[in-house]
């Protein structure tokens, strides 16, 4: 009875040191700390859980880089954010609700600073760009903007709108027909 004692418990190590089965998304820290970790995340979820972070629309505009924090702690961080150069005004107007949003994430005030870095955000995996589609105008389209540019006087103006009103045609009838 003394030995079958000791299987047993060696059959229970053994079960797990091999860890059994997991979901892959439970590896996700571990795999992933050592990685972000030089790079100041000390948790992957700032990055994993951006968009629930931001929001979607921002998230779309925006990515962090690094989590900087003094030496020794872990709060009064500065996130570095990469956003292209247009939407950099809008996020230093958007700062103190995403600083409160990040803290609120981590549960306690983490972060006091924002950095933003300038640079192209590239579109998520697996979303495609949409381009416009260039509709050649219609009659109908050519005789509206004619009758609208007809009693400017001068030339390089009246031509300069009318290439305009092409273009905003253009685009107008290309949406239309999606």
């Amino acid at each position: 009875m003394g030995q079958g004692g000791t299987g047993g418990d060696q059959r229970e190590a053994k079960a797990k040191r091999r860890g059994g089965t997991r979901h892959a998304g439970s590896l996700v820290g571990k795999l992933t700390r050592q990685a972000l970790g030089k790079r100041g995340f000390a948790h992957a979820s700032i990055i994993t859980d951006w968009a629930l972070i931001v929001g979607e629309d921002l998230s779309r505009h925006t990515r962090p880089l690094k989590l900087v924090f003094p030496k020794g702690r872990r709060n009064g961080g500065t996130v570095h954010i990469q956003t292209s150069g247009p939407m950099a005004l809008q996020l230093q107007h958007l700062s103190p609700l995403i600083l409160e949003r990040i803290n609120n994430h981590f549960g306690y005030k983490a972060v006091e600073e924002i950095r933003l870095v300038q640079g192209a955000i590239a579109a998520a995996p697996g979303v495609k760009r949409v381009r416009p589609v260039r509709r050649d105008l219609s009659q109908s389209d050519r005789d509206r903007l004619q009758a609208t540019t007809e009693r400017i006087e001068d030339d390089e103006i009246r031509q300069r709108l009318e290439r305009l009103g092409a273009a905003v045609f253009r685009h107008s009838s290309a949406t239309k027909d999606r």
